[in-house]
């Protein structure tokens, strides 16, 4: 009896993350203040004047991506989407130390 209530409770399929009328309105305001201000950093990489302000907007870029992607998590329920997250981010830290050591290093001449 008591194994049929927890093999019961480990196939629920009740999402984790509660969904109520207040938390799909933030999140969908949150998504257009995302998009918003991913249009804006991709903006600055295409007109950015240097190298450093570049490498600062593709940053950005990842860390609007990691946004979006932790809003849509908590909008459709599935946790997944918040380890996407992580190895977006971890991946996006990577790569800003290499960047940050190419600029510090500088192109071989």
């Amino acid at each position: 009896m008591m194994l049929d209530c927890l093999v019961n409770f480990a196939t629920a399929t009740t999402p984790v993350l509660a969904a109520t009328a207040w938390v799909d309105l933030t999140a969908q305001v949150s998504m257009v203040v995302l998009v918003i201000a991913l249009f804006l950093a991709f903006l600055r990489l295409i007109l950015g004047p240097s190298l450093p302000d570049r490498v600062v907007a593709i940053d950005l870029v990842a860390v609007l991506l990691v946004g979006l992607i932790a809003v849509s998590a908590v909008e459709t329920g599935e946790v997944i989407f918040l380890r996407v997250a992580m190895v977006v981010a971890l991946f996006n830290f990577i790569g800003t130390i290499g960047f940050c050591w190419y600029l510090q290093r500088g192109p071989r001449q």
